[in-house]
């Protein structure tokens, strides 16, 4: 079957230019289609703080728009104010005519080739689901990842990422995804492990992501937290000291 991906963009730098060299290796149908702008804090988001109307002042639109330019399998949607992040999500989805394999992959998430042909080919051997949950990597530093199955990070029911899609079909919310009207029917993330369906996930991996977050999301003093992390150097170690809004059971080590 055909792999739609669809990301949705603001600042999306260095992350949104990994993507596509990967893509271009995969040795099936694809497409992506970005959003990309200021999402409204509306619908599904209405709790994050307000940000006004804008698009990418990191160089990012400029980037897309080029690749665009040339590439055929490439489809490119920007606005400076998405009606919330649904909104923006759905814009991608009425681009899709066919029956396909649908990923959600946010700019700083990371799969490899092998990994996104395995996914095809999971959904191809298991018709009993209609969407799959996943493990990731997430990266509170460029070399830092959290460490645990069921707290902040890996949280249980977490990365809803992929699903059997038809033409019309909607999402009624973002966070967590979900397709209206569609009964859910989803591979575990043991399930998409036992074939390394683990993706990497470079959350809080820039200092810029840091401050995103500490304003969309109202984490107080979240870029002064993050830098006591990354000065930090015995590990492993809790996180919650570092990061006060994550749980308890969380743990964050360094990979080198």
């Amino acid at each position: 079957m055909k792999l739609e991906i669809f990301t949705i963009a603001l600042d999306a730098m260095p992350f949104i230019t990994w993507h596509l060299p990967v893509f271009n290796r995969l040795k099936l149908d694809w497409h992506w289609t970005i959003a990309e702008g200021a999402a409204m804090n509306t619908h599904c988001t209405s709790w994050c703080k307000p940000q006004p109307p804008h698009n990418s002042r990191d160089g990012t639109l400029k980037y897309l728009a080029e690749i665009k330019a040339f590439h055929p399998r490439i489809t490119l949607l920007s606005s400076s104010a998405w009606d919330g992040k649904v909104s923006q999500c759905n814009a991608c989805l009425s681009h899709i005519s066919e029956p396909c394999i649908l990923l959600q992959m946010d700019a700083d998430e990371i799969w490899t080739r092998q990994q996104l042909e395995s996914l095809v080919a999971f959904f191809e051997a298991h018709r009993e689901i209609n969407c799959a949950r996943f493990f990731c990597r997430y990266f509170v530093g460029q070399s830092l990842i959290t460490v645990g199955e069921d707290c902040y990070g890996n949280n249980p029911g977490e990365w809803l990422r992929a699903w059997r899609f038809y033409p019309g079909q909607k999402f009624e919310r973002h966070e967590g995804p979900a397709l209206a009207g569609v009964r859910e029917s989803s591979a575990t993330r043991e399930q998409t492990r036992g074939c390394d369906l683990v993706f990497d996930h470079y959350a809080y991996a820039f200092e810029e992501q840091v401050r995103f977050k500490q304003d969309f999301y109202n984490y107080p003093d979240a870029v002064n937290h993050w830098l006591g992390l990354q000065r930090h150097n015995q590990f492993p170690c809790k996180l919650k000291p570092f990061l006060p809004w994550v749980d308890d059971r969380v743990v964050v080590d360094r990979l080198f």
